[in-house]
């Protein structure tokens, strides 16, 4: 509907501009006997121009006010930070040294996974590594040297276990955040041929303490 009201205003006003040209024509036809009946021509052709122009911009805001109005689309909030947060990617350590351990995290949407932080039971971080990986599912390799690192740095009773986080740096739905999961070393051995080898095997931390941390 809109567009036909643009239409017909052009068409009217093509129709109109035609008809005040001829007639402009064969007002001029004539030349004017004397200077005031020149003035007089002149003075009626510029209020007809003005009456003229009027007309034209009454049809063009009619014809803009009949053109019909799209609604605003809606924006889709963007997720904050504690939305986030409450969708984060599962943690668990697949595998048991002495052979290779994977972190994974899993999510029911993709995510980033740019760094993971090796952190006391202080809070403080021990060391860290870049991973830049991204997807629904991923695994990084639990890094020996790194166990050990932790294991020798933080303070406990004998062989007990030490207790430490994994602090994961990730992006999802375009919001930068963490997940920080506690977890325990638990040192053993083995006996070879060679002698006796000692390896160190990453747990999560029992699920009373992760619902309480």
């Amino acid at each position: 509907m809109g567009k036909d009201a643009v239409a017909i205003g052009a068409l009217l006003g093509a129709i109109a501009g035609a008809a005040f040209g001829a007639y402009v024509q064969k007002l001029w036809a004539s030349e004017p006997t004397d200077a005031d009946d020149f003035g007089q021509r002149l003075a009626k052709l510029e209020a007809e121009i003005e009456e003229l122009e009027l007309l034209q911009r009454r049809r063009k805001r009619r014809a803009e006010s009949a053109a019909p109005v799209r609604p605003a689309q809606p924006t889709q909030p963007r997720p904050t930070r504690s939305q986030t947060s409450q969708s984060q990617p599962s943690l668990e350590v697949r595998g048991k040294s002495p052979e290779q351990q994977y972190l994974v995290l899993s999510a029911d949407r993709n995510f980033t996974l740019s760094r993971v932080d090796y952190v006391s039971s202080q809070g403080t971080t021990v060391i860290s590594e870049d991973v830049k990986k991204s997807g629904s599912r991923i695994e990084v390799p639990i890094n020996e040297k790194k166990v050990s690192r932790i294991w020798y740095q933080v303070q406990r009773l004998n062989a007990e276990p030490a207790r430490f986080q994994f602090r994961c740096h990730l992006r999802m739905d375009g919001v930068e955040t963490e997940s920080v999961v506690p977890a325990v070393i638990e040192q053993n051995f083995m006996q070879t041929r060679l002698g006796r080898t000692i390896f160190r095997n990453v747990m999560l931390a029992p699920a009373a303490e992760l619902s309480g941390a």
